[in-house]
């Protein structure tokens, strides 16, 4: 068992990627959020970005504990500038006090600084590292050179 957990919702595939990748960077265990509404699809999207501005709560199916962690990497898209319900409703089913917890976002269109920093006033301690990368992409070298340092800022909070 890793000291860190690397845990993601993603409705496209995007932000499990960077997940994914993170979780190989760090030597990390890996969870997926995932809820019971669908959001596939352009309706799903939709519904989203409503559910979002609305601050509709998600129902999770699944909700990995972060209970034996000392870091949690909390990975979403952006919806709305703001974290999705699925990430607001798993801070609230989880405590993450006494956690550093770090964050980052996926997105195509903007909003990550204002993602992370709502984000950040959600959390009992704030952020202790933060990432955002506009339209992520399968095997992208500036992707994964940028995740490699953030990588390290991340393995320099377990000392």
């Amino acid at each position: 068992m890793s000291d860190i957990l690397v845990v993601y919702y993603s409705r496209s595939g995007k932000t499990r990627y960077v997940a994914e990748k993170l979780r190989e960077l760090l030597s990390a265990d890996l969870g997926e959020i995932t809820e019971k509404k669908d959001r596939s699809g352009i309706l799903g999207y939709m519904i989203a970005g409503k559910d979002t501005v609305m601050k509709r709560r998600a129902e999770l199916t699944q909700a990995p504990s972060p209970v034996d962690y000392r870091i949690v990497v909390l990975g979403m898209p952006v919806w709305a500038f703001q974290p999705p319900p699925p990430i607001r409703a798993y801070l609230q089913a989880v405590d993450l006090s006494g956690k550093s917890v770090c964050g980052f976002c996926t997105y195509d269109g903007s909003g990550g600084d204002k993602t992370l920093d709502a984000l950040h006033e959600t959390l009992p301690d704030g952020l202790a590292e933060r990432f955002h990368w506009k339209k992520p992409k399968p095997d992208d070298p500036q992707l994964f050179q940028a995740l490699g340092v953030w990588a390290e800022k991340i393995k320099a909070l377990v000392v």
